[in-house]
C-alpha cells in the first residue's frame, strides 16, 4: 500500500460530479451457477499464464473496494471467492463500498488525508485518476511478463479506460445504452411489436401513436418516450451518432456547440416541445413510469434489463439505440474500471495483477455478464457456447452484446464530470424553454473550457 500525497483539487472535484454512465442496476435472474475456469481453454486464449515464482513463494492480504449491490455485487462476491479458493495464497477481502460516486468521493479523501489506499478498486471515471499519481498505468501489468493480449478485447473500452493517451485502467462491468419499449402499448397502438425503432425519426414517429389521453381528460398519461436520469450519456450518443465533436484532440475545450451538436439538442427539445412525446424534466421519475405501463418506450442503461425482464407485468421488448437516418448507431459504452493503487512493493503489485487479471479474464467477464446486465468486454463473446446458450434462455440482452459491433467510447478528458453536469443542466433548460439549443451549449462550452483551463 502507498500513501498518496500528489494532491489536484479542481481535477477531483471534476471527479466528484462525474458518476459512471449507466447506472448501477441490480439484477435478480443470475444464470445457472458456473464456476470461473471452466470455459474451454481454446475458447479463451491467455487465460492460463502461471503465477511468478516471488507472488508463489509469499502470502498476500489484499483490499478490493468494489461499487455494485444486489445480484450485481454477488456475482462479485462469488467471484472474489473463487479466486481466494484458486490461489490460497493471495487472500483478498471485498468491501462494498457505495455508489460509484460514493467510492469515488472515499477515494479522494483517501487521497487527500494521505492515508493507506485500497490495492485495488472498482470506479467510473476510472483513467482521471492517473493524473493524481496514485494509480499504476494497467499496460505496465497487460503489456509486462504475465500480461494478456489486449487485441481481444473491444477498442471501445480500451479508449474509455485512457485519457490524455495512457491507458490507466482495467475494463471491468460495462453497458451501453438500449431502448426498452412496452410491446403491449405497441400493440394497442398499431404498432409491429417485433419491430422496434431504429431511427430518431421513428422513435417520433412511434412515439406519437404512444402518447395518449387515455381517460379523456386533456392531459397526456400516456408518453410515447422518455430517458432516464444520465440524460448527458444518451445526448452524448446522439452527439457521436450525428458526427459532433465533444472535445478536440487536445483536449482544451469542448466542441458539443456545433451546429452538428446543436442539432442533436434541437431533436431533443422537438421530443418534448414540438412532438410532445415526452414529458419535461421527468427523466428520475422515467423508471418507475415505464414500469407502471405509463410511457411505452424508455432509454436506459442495459444493465438493468434483468431486473426490468422480472419485475414488469407487461410484455417487455429492447431494441438497439437509436441512429440518425442515413447513420450506423452509436453505442457509447459506460460502467466502471478496475485501479491498481501504488505500491513500494513489487509483489504485492503482481499479486493485486494476479487478482484483477482473474476478475477480468475471459472466464470471468462471461460469469459477470450471464449474472448481470453488464456485457463482456471480449469480442469473441457471442461465440462462447457458454454465451450462446445463455442468450437463448435471456434473448433481451442479445442485443446489448450485439450492440458492442456499434461500441464508441465518449471521450475522457479532464472536465469530464463538469461537462455531464453541464450537459444536464443544457438538457433542462431546452426542455423547460428557458434556453434555446444553442444558447444551452454555448453556456455549456464556457463552463467547461473554464474548468479545463482551471486544471492547465
Amino acid at each position: 500500500m502507498i500513501e498518496c500525497k500528489k494532491v489536484l483539487p479542481v481535477l477531483i472535484a471534476g471527479l466528484l460530479l462525474l458518476t459512471a454512465c449507466g447506472g448501477q442496476e441490480a439484477t435478480l435472474t443470475p444464470a445457472a451457477e458456473t464456476v470461473v475456469g471452466e470455459t474451454a481453454a481454446a475458447e479463451t486464449p491467455g487465460s492460463e499464464t502461471p503465477v511468478s515464482e516471488t507472488i508463489s513463494e509469499r502470502t498476500f492480504e489484499l483490499e478490493f473496494w468494489y461499487a455494485l449491490a444486489g445480484s450485481s455485487g454477488q456475482a462479485i462476491e462469488a467471484l472474489v471467492e473463487q479466486f481466494n479458493t484458486s490461489h490460497p495464497n493471495i487472500q483478498v477481502t471485498a468491501t462494498y463500498q457505495g455508489s460509484y460516486a460514493q467510492v469515488m468521493g472515499k477515494v479522494w479523501n483517501a487521497i487527500y488525508a494521505e492515508q493507506t489506499m485500497p490495492h485495488v478498486t472498482q470506479l467510473g471515471g476510472a483513467p482521471l485518476l492517473g493524473e493524481t499519481g496514485s494509480i499504476v498505468p494497467i499496460t505496465e501489468f497487460t503489456d509486462g511478463p504475465n500480461g494478456i493480449d489486449r487485441s481481444l478485447i473491444h477498442d471501445a473500452f480500451w479508449d474509455y479506460n485512457t485519457t490524455a493517451g495512457q491507458i490507466w485502467s482495467m475494463p471491468f462491468n460495462n453497458s451501453v445504452p438500449v431502448l426498452y419499449y412496452n410491446r403491449d402499448l405497441f400493440v394497442a397502438a398499431g404498432l409491429d411489436p417485433d419491430r422496434p425503432p431504429t431511427t430518431w425519426d421513428e422513435v417520433i414517429e412511434y412515439g406519437q401513436k404512444l402518447t395518449q389521453d387515455t381517460d379523456g381528460n386533456g392531459q397526456i398519461d400516456q408518453w410515447g418516450y422518455n430517458t432516464h436520469s444520465d440524460t448527458h450519456w444518451y445526448l452524448s450518443a446522439m452527439f457521436l451518432g450525428n458526427g459532433a465533436q465533444i472535445v478536440n484532440e487536445e483536449q482544451t475545450e469542448v466542441l458539443y456547440n456545433s451546429p452538428k451538436g446543436v442539432e442533436m439538442l434541437q431533436l431533443w427539445d422537438d421530443f418534448v416541445n414540438e412532438y410532445q412525446i415526452m414529458p419535461p424534466v421527468q427523466h428520475r421519475e422515467a423508471r418507475g413510469d415505464f414500469m407502471a405501463g405509463k410511457s411505452g418506450m424508455l432509454l436506459r442503461s442495459s444493465s438493468g434489463i434483468p431486473s426490468t425482464a422480472e419485475e414488469v407485468a407487461f410484455d417487455l421488448g429492447v431494441g438497439m439505440v437509436p441512429a440518425v437516418a442515413g447513420r450506423d448507431p452509436v453505442a457509447p459504452v459506460g460502467g466502471a474500471s478496475l485501479v491498481i493503487f501504488k505500491n513500494d512493493d513489487q509483489a504485492v503489485l503482481d499479486a493485486t495483477w494476479e487478482f484483477v487479471k482473474f476478475m477480468t479474464s475471459p472466464e470471468s467477464s462471461l460469469y459477470l455478464s450471464t449474472h448481470s446486465g453488464y456485457v463482456s468486454t471480449y469480442k469473441e463473446a457471442l461465440e462462447w457456447p457458454d454465451m450462446q446458450t445463455y442468450l437463448e434462455e435471456h434473448p433481451l440482452q442479445r442485443v446489448s452484446n450485439e450492440a458492442l459491433e456499434y461500441s464508441h467510447a465518449i471521450p475522457i478528458f479532464s472536465a469530464l464530470g463538469t461537462s455531464d453536469g453541464a450537459l444536464r443542466r443544457a438538457v433542462e433548460s431546452v426542455e423547460l424553454q428557458a434556453a434555446s439549443p444553442q444558447e444551452a451549449l454555448d453556456e455549456a462550452k464556457i463552463v467547461v473550457d473554464k474548468n479545463i483551463a482551471e486544471q492547465h
